[in-house]
């Protein structure tokens, strides 16, 4: 009965353990990358229909606000519309970039921590990184 747990034991450790360690580079490359850029791609989309909502926004750009139909109604309506439009299209942007940064790190992350590992373990820099 001990000679089992034993073996389930090496077992364990010698092929889960180092097969999760092997593997996960290769699943952070592969999988794990799909899968953010698959959120970002989702989170843009979701972002600019739902948050920012340009597609009515443009829809709606000439119509006057609150039903207003006098010209200065008109013309005080198109100059904001104008203003928030610029707004919307700012943080739409903004959001974009900070989607293009979390994949550029996700990208970066596991070089920039194999390199400190080394660094850390020989105590010297490298030159061409730094």
């Amino acid at each position: 009965m001990s000679q089992n747990i034993i073996l389930a034991t090496i077992k364990y450790i010698l092929v889960d353990v180092l097969w999760d360690i092997l593997y996960f580079p290769i699943w952070w490359y592969s999988k794990g990358l799909l899968r953010v850029i698959r959120f970002a791609s989702e989170s843009a989309t979701f972002h600019l229909q739902r948050r920012v909502a340009l597609g009515i926004w443009l829809k709606n750009m000439f119509k006057p606000m609150y039903g207003d139909m006098t010209r200065e109604g008109r013309i005080i309506s198109i100059v904001f519309r104008i203003i928030i439009l610029f707004w919307k299209l700012l943080a739409a942007g903004l959001w974009l970039v900070v989607l293009f940064c979390a994949v550029v790190l996700w990208i970066v992350f596991p070089l920039v921590v194999i390199y400190y590992i080394v660094y850390q373990i020989t105590d010297m820099p490298f030159m061409w990184l730094t």
